[in-house]
């Protein structure tokens, strides 16, 4: 309590614009219901407009304003993060196989299993996933083969998280469309937190070679500092993360190390919060990059700017929170049209900031806490998933300041 008292003490004195926890009018509720015949476990955007959702029966749907649901697929994970691409849908199975539909409405299955909580990653000509336990965690390739199986064509010499969220991210600026990477080196014993639903933390960032899976390059964290990530977010050309030791969470920016083309390394970096198992779940839309300090208590929302290797913060505002701790849905937030959107910590509100001008919008009043925000393909609209399966679509404007 002492601790959290000096941090907002230390923020009230930063004579922001914005005033801390003053209570706000919240504009009239936009939000329109998805109309769907089940609670809802997952949303994402659909690449040709609407909305997929895998129900809590593992049935995949497609949802729309105004339009009944349409099923598309039954016997999926609920609890598998859904990917889309290049004209397919790649899902986990209840028998734990790789599921792919295609536009034309075929679908496969891959003869082995893909790790519950990792993430699926749709290439033009393959699926990227993870398979594996903690202690033998490895990136596959898998390809089309004969008879709608999906075969595996490259697997990582490396070990990774198990719960690992593969990116492709260009990140020697080629312009080739980049290679995979993925956190690796996982470890159970240098920090013990488990914010993230499990004990598991990353040591390692792996850059792989997008056909083969063989290393390009890495970053190699010494001990006792791990990543309290799954995935790292593309900023600015490179990576950003959350770095975790004895001193709490802070901010990294990693980059290709110009000096070894075999090498990642931490180019940029942010005050640690001072305290340690205190955490920042971090958001970025590309170019500008937040934070959520401590989602679970105070919830300070901090800009980051970079100045040479070092990450500047400023506090924005407290009350605030984009993760549920223990889940691996690390940012319920999202950037729209400028604008960074995030729940209040009871998630009764969405509120809303314009991060380049330091002010707040007017926040939304919510149904019921938010257990995801999914932006949709096009410009302008939300779809929110409450803790309750419903969901809900909402357009996102241009808004006066926050009386």
């Amino acid at each position: 309590m002492a601790l959290r008292r000096r941090l907002l003490g230390a923020v009230a004195a930063l004579g922001l614009g914005l005033r801390l926890g003053r209570a706000r009018a919240a504009a009239p509720s936009p939000l329109h219901a998805l109309p769907a015949p089940e609670a809802l476990a997952q949303l994402h955007p659909h690449p040709d407009g609407g909305w997929l959702a895998i129900g809590t029966s593992g049935r995949l749907w497609l949802l729309g304003v105004g339009t009944p649901p349409r099923a598309l697929a039954e016997g999926l994970d609920p609890s598998t993060p859904l990917a889309t691409g290049h004209g397919r849908i790649a899902a986990r199975r209840a028998d734990g196989r790789l599921w792919v539909g295609g536009s034309a409405g075929d679908a496969g299955v891959s003869d082995v299993a893909v790790n519950r909580h990792a993430g699926l990653l749709v290439l033009p000509l393959a699926i990227i996933a993870v398979a594996g336990d903690a202690a033998d965690a490895r990136v596959l390739r898998l390809e089309p083969g004969a008879a709608g199986r999906w075969q595996v064509v490259a697997r990582s010499q490396d070990t990774v998280l198990p719960d690992a969220r593969p990116l492709q991210a260009d990140l020697d600026g080629r312009g080739d469309g980049g290679h995979i990477v993925v956190l690796g080196g996982p470890d159970a014993q240098r920090y013990a937190h488990a914010v993230l639903g499990d004990g598991v933390e990353a040591t390692r960032v792996l850059l792989l070679e997008r056909h083969g899976l063989q290393p390009l390059r890495t970053l190699d964290l010494p001990a006792p500092q791990v990543l309290e990530d799954i995935a790292p977010r593309p900023w600015a050309g490179g990576l950003v993360s959350m770095l975790s030791d004895g001193q709490g969470a802070r901010l990294v920016c990693i980059e290709v190390d110009a000096g070894n083309p075999a090498a990642l390394k931490i180019a940029a970096s942010g005050p640690p919060i001072g305290t340690r198992h205190r955490w920042m779940a971090a958001s970025t839309d590309g170019q500008r990059l937040v934070a959520v300090h401590m989602p679970h208590l105070s919830g300070v929302l901090t800009a980051y700017r970079r100045s040479g290797d070092r990450l500047i913060g400023q506090a924005l505002a407290n009350g605030l929170s984009n993760h549920a701790i223990g889940t691996r849905e690390l940012d319920v937030s999202a950037w729209r049209d400028g604008q960074f959107l995030v729940p209040d910590a009871a998630s009764r509100r969405l509120r809303r900031f314009d991060v380049d001008a330091a002010r707040e919008l007017e926040p939304i009043e919510l149904p019921e806490r938010l257990r995801q925000i999914a932006p949709a393909r096009g410009p302008g609209e939300l779809g929110l998933l409450g803790n309750n399966g419903r969901t809900w679509q909402m357009p996102v404007h241009a808004a006066r300041p926050a009386k």
